[in-house]
């Protein structure tokens, strides 16, 4: 499995147009995972305890290259996720 070394984000929240413009240029560029990488092992085990994987499978998957994910919530927010 290749390793990805970045992430790209975009996230756009219905009822906050400022927000999204906000959110829009803080990641208006690919964002390092190492940074990604190093804010995992520092989250303490409760913020995790109500996702069912272990904070090492989570590292893994952001950082194997290629993934893909895409969230549309029933409010009309969408969060869109890529490792390249």
């Amino acid at each position: 499995m290749k390793k990805a070394h970045f992430l790209i984000m975009r996230i756009k929240i219905k009822d906050s147009p400022g927000v999204t413009l906000l959110l829009k240029i803080l990641f208006l560029l690919p964002f390092p995972l190492v940074f990604m990488r190093i804010f995992i092992s520092l989250l303490p085990e409760k913020a995790l305890k109500d996702v069912p994987i272990s904070k090492k499978d989570l590292k893994d998957i952001l950082t194997a290259k290629g993934v893909l994910i895409d969230i549309h919530t029933k409010d009309g927010d969408h969060i869109f996720i890529k490792t390249i």
